[in-house]
């Protein structure tokens, strides 16, 4: 009870509704409706756009980059969540009392994302090899290999696939022209390379 009331008051309450956020997300994301890349065309355009006004954001792509942005963005909450929890319990007496306790609780609030970062950049190094060999990949390379979806559904936004590679699965993006026309476990073939979108347009196998 004692770890509930702190879970579910201030400031942890903010970082507790993220993390049911993130649960959902997860979920979802099993259940095949969401991508677990669904934000990286997004970060792309971002930077791009940061770029054309001669903003740095080589650290973003070093600290971060090679691992989707989904999985770094829920760590980083788990940890803040984590910390804020534990700097509720040791410290909360010096929140104080009427509005001081919301401003230092939003000070806490700060510290523990602030410190949640360089703890996820640290996390996330050895996931980065896990996607190295699908971003090392050509992408013109996998054109014309068959492939299982590993969605509920492929639509013209909405899809992945897992294809085999120089002995590797590769879990990729896939759209198609017809809504529903793939579920899971059927089979497709990669026909063509949507760079924007980090996609494969499928159709149906000829054979």
């Amino acid at each position: 009870m004692e770890f509930l009331n702190i879970a579910f008051s201030f400031p942890s309450s903010v970082f507790t509704l993220l993390m049911v956020i993130v649960i959902l997300f997860w979920l979802i994301t099993l259940i095949g409706f969401a991508d677990i890349d669904m934000f990286e065309g997004e970060v792309d355009l971002d930077l791009d756009a940061d770029a054309d006004v001669n903003v740095d954001s080589g650290w973003f792509q070093a600290a971060f980059g090679g691992v989707p942005l989904t999985i770094s963005l829920s760590i980083v909450i788990m940890l803040s969540w984590v910390f804020s929890i534990y700097c509720q319990m040791f410290f909360s007496f010096l929140l104080g009392n009427g509005i001081l306790f919301y401003v230092f609780g939003t000070f806490m609030l700060l510290a523990c994302f602030i410190a949640a970062i360089p703890l996820t950049v640290l996390f996330i190094k050895p996931l980065k090899q896990l996607f190295k060999s699908q971003n090392a990949t050509s992408r013109d390379d996998l054109l014309g290999l068959e492939c299982t979806i590993a969605t509920g559904k492929v639509t013209q936004t909405f899809g992945q696939a897992r294809v085999y590679f120089n002995g590797a699965e590769h879990l990729i993006e896939v759209r198609c022209e017809q809504d529903n026309q793939f579920k899971s476990g059927d089979q497709a073939v990669l026909i063509d390379h949507l760079a924007t979108q980090h996609s494969y347009i499928i159709a149906d196998k000829p054979w």
